[in-house]
């Protein structure tokens, strides 16, 4: 299970990597509005009908950011699998290079070995025809 969906659903965030916001900008009781004049000096059923118009569209706002938020989580999700697909054939990659080196490192040892044996077998046959 990877480390976003593990956390789904919990209060640590934190301990997955996230970071809280400053005291200042969250606020366990909310401040109250501070609804003016113009507001209080209207009668009732005014007020009623604003306050359910508002509070559709507080209502209308929260489910589009939690939408946005499943959205986002959806896609951190996808992320994540990439990321860790990545890893994956990074590391298969890495080993293939690293027989691959090794081979030719195999290979040109071979070859210097030949070259060796080739100047050492010139050189006896260099010394036997002047000796």
């Amino acid at each position: 299970m990877n480390k976003i969906q593990a956390i789904n659903g919990q209060d640590n965030y934190v301990g997955a990597g996230f970071h809280r916001l400053g005291k200042g900008l969250v606020h366990k009781k909310a401040p109250k509005i501070k609804w003016g004049i113009e507001y209080v000096a209207w009668p009732p059923e005014r007020k009623i009908s604003y306050l359910e118009k508002l509070a559709a569209s507080m209502n209308h706002a929260a489910f589009l950011i939690q939408n946005e938020r499943n959205d986002i989580m959806e896609l951190l999700i996808k992320k994540e699998q990439q990321i860790v697909s990545m890893k994956k054939a990074l590391g298969q990659n890495n080993t293939m290079i690293q027989e691959q080196i090794t081979a030719m490192n195999a290979e040109r040892q071979k070859y210097n070995a030949a070259i060796v044996a080739l100047k050492a077998e010139l050189r006896e046959a260099g010394n036997g025809d002047h000796g």
